[in-house]
């Protein structure tokens, strides 16, 4: 892939149900290292579009692309491979709740078998990054919302992939933004010097609408 080209890419992208479009002419792009926020009010699409942006979901119309990938024509199994090289933060962060933050945050190295030697450390170096290492042998009911929004960030992270993206339920409350909720797709996201960096919270804002 370009390093100029897109890492996301949306075209006129429209996504519907039976009661009616929930997006509809949805088009923006995300680049290496840059993030988007997608900001709108509830019901507006913006999950949907991450959904679509991870494969999940096929539009309706338009073309979305990740990596380089024209995802809304890939095949299962494409999209099996193809969904390794992307972080999901989901907005009820689904941890197992049988198993330990440090398990959690494991699981998907030990999927791809990663030698044991080496899960430890990158787990611990990536909890230590969202300030939850102190909570590594807790599981999640022991946890506050707040510390599980954390560890499920951790888990997205712990592949080092090229995006990710997060979904968050949060509302304000007394600022007039009590039905809006933030998501987040973020492109190149954590690179830096070392093998975590910081990013900031966003770069540019695309506004999700109700379609009528």
């Amino acid at each position: 892939m370009s390093t100029t080209e897109a890492v996301i890419s949306f075209q006129d992208v429209r996504l519907g149900f039976e009661e009616g479009d929930v997006v509809c002419g949805l088009s923006f792009e995300v680049f290496e290292r840059e993030t988007l926020v997608l900001l709108g009010e509830t019901g507006t699409g913006k999950t949907l579009s991450l959904k679509m942006a991870a494969g999940l979901l096929k539009p309706n119309e338009g073309e979305v692309r990740v990596l380089g990938k024209h995802v809304s024509e890939m095949s299962e199994g494409d999209l099996l491979k193809f969904r390794h090289q992307i972080g999901f933060v989901f907005q009820e962060g689904a941890l197992f709740d049988s198993m330990t933050v440090e398990d959690n945050v494991a699981y998907r190295l030990r999927e791809e078998s990663l030698p044991e030697e080496e899960v430890s450390p990158r787990v611990r170096e990536t909890l230590r990054f969202v300030e939850l290492e102190h909570a590594i042998d807790q599981v999640p009911p022991e946890l506050s919302g707040g510390m599980r929004r954390r560890a499920s960030i951790a888990r997205a992270l712990i592949t080092r992939p090229p995006i990710v993206l997060y979904a968050d339920g949060r509302t304000g409350s007394g600022d007039g933004a009590d039905n809006h909720h933030v998501d987040f797709a973020a492109a190149g996201y954590l690179r830096s010097d070392g093998p975590i960096g910081n990013a900031p919270l966003a770069r540019r804002i695309c506004l999700s609408e109700l379609s009528f």
